[in-house]
């Protein structure tokens, strides 16, 4: 088959000279099973619509492993950025702009008292963290999915210290898992922080929560949502909205502004005072032209009541992948929350599962549609964007039938 990307791959080799994994983003790297169909390079987006530097069209559901979902080079968040830049980016002292966005914040989230805002995901699930390590005095931590980079995160990464890695107690998304790992270690425990699993129903969601939440109480733990994924995706104030179980601290990033770098830790007034005793603080965390996004994208999302757009749209999609899919006798399943959710691949053993996921993903890709582990939807994913993505997804999978 040909090369679809020649320039792209060519570039890629080039960048392994000098760039460590050739990108900055784990996600972003070339898988090798896609070599030839996958861009390595995006150069240019608008709206729901990608294109490669080979001059490829896609429509786009990675969308920047998340951070868009109002749509790519969205106007409005855009021009709000560039009336900021034209100002500065960063200053000397803090900008009136930082009380706006933290306000706003206190009327979006259920749980945000008081706000404070850095750059990345890593960078306010760590904070998150070290504020509850600072609140309670105590220093271990209970996880349930990922929540960055950072060494408390990884523990049994290569290069973490190995006296750190007894304190992050990694567990399942199981209530029963959660009881007995706060049981076991009573009285050391700080906080447990999860993020929300892609596969699951909202029933599920609900309960665990709602069990996590009385659990934590009781044992005196803190309850810390990573919303970095649902925050603004699942409704204005993330699944603490959603599902009506409020946490003591939650963070936020990637939608956020659309696209732009931030991040906020959010929370009750209590626990957020103890920063006061310890030191979180960043020479970009008040950057402006990012805020100045943030309050546009917040804005827009609200005014376009755009969520109720994303759970129709990705229910849609996933109500036509799966009965295409189960028309033609394939093992794939869309399954988890319409505006954030995942495709399963089922064969005889997992390999197969494997085999299929990689040729689903080749036929989508040379037909434009830009695939992911996790689907998002943004507002700008019309109705006709969607009817054609079907459309595109039938003739992959059919693509996929005729060569098995």
């Amino acid at each position: 088959m040909q090369n679809r990307v020649p320039k792209g791959d060519a570039l890629y080799e080039r960048a392994l000279r000098t760039i460590p994994w050739g990108t900055q983003t784990g996600s972003k790297r070339p898988a090798a099973e896609l070599r030839g169909v996958a861009p390595p390079y995006i150069v240019r987006g608008k709206g729901c619509r990608i294109w490669d530097l080979d001059g490829n069209e896609y429509i786009d559901y990675k969308n920047a492993c998340g951070p868009i979902i109002l749509g790519h080079a969205y106007d409005r968040v855009n021009a709000a950025a560039m009336e900021q830049m034209a100002s500065g980016a960063v200053h000397s002292a803090a900008h009136p702009i930082e009380v706006e966005l933290a306000e706003e914040l206190t009327r979006t989230v259920p749980c945000a008292e008081m706000v404070r805002f850095l750059k990345s995901g890593a960078e306010v699930t760590s904070a998150a963290v070290r504020i509850a390590r600072a609140h309670t005095g105590r220093e271990k931590v209970i996880s349930s999915g990922y929540h960055g980079w950072h060494d408390w995160s990884l523990p049994g990464t290569k290069g973490v210290p190995a006296a750190l890695r007894e304190l992050t107690v990694s567990i399942p998304w199981d209530a029963g898992r959660l009881e007995e790992a706060l049981g076991r270690h009573r009285g050391e425990v700080a906080c447990f922080i999860l993020s929300l699993p892609y596969d699951r129903t909202e029933e599920e969601i609900r309960d665990f929560l709602r069990a996590a939440r009385a659990l934590t109480e009781r044992e005196g733990v803190l309850l810390v949502y990573d919303e970095i994924v649902t925050g603004f995706r699942l409704a204005m104030g993330g699944a603490q909205e959603r599902f009506g179980v409020t946490p003591d601290l939650a963070v936020f990033s990637k939608a956020m502004a659309n696209g732009f770098p931030i991040g906020a830790v959010t929370g009750r007034r209590e626990v957020m005072a103890a920063w006061d005793a310890t030191t979180i603080s960043s020479t970009f965390g008040g950057e402006a032209f990012s805020m100045a996004a943030a309050l546009a994208t917040i804005a827009e999302l609200r005014e376009k009541r755009a969520h109720e757009h994303l759970w129709k749209a990705g229910t849609r999609l996933m109500n036509g992948i799966n009965a295409m899919a189960s028309d033609l006798g394939l093992g794939i399943r869309a399954e988890g929350l319409a505006p954030v959710f995942s495709v399963r691949f089922e064969g005889k053993d997992a390999e197969e599962g494997r085999r299929l996921s990689t040729a689903f993903q080749r036929e989508l890709l040379m037909r434009g549609v830009m695939p992911y582990s996790v689907w998002y939807i943004t507002y700008s994913h019309s109705e006709k964007n969607i009817e054609r993505t079907l459309q595109i997804v039938r003739e992959a999978m059919e693509g996929v039938k005729a060569k098995e």
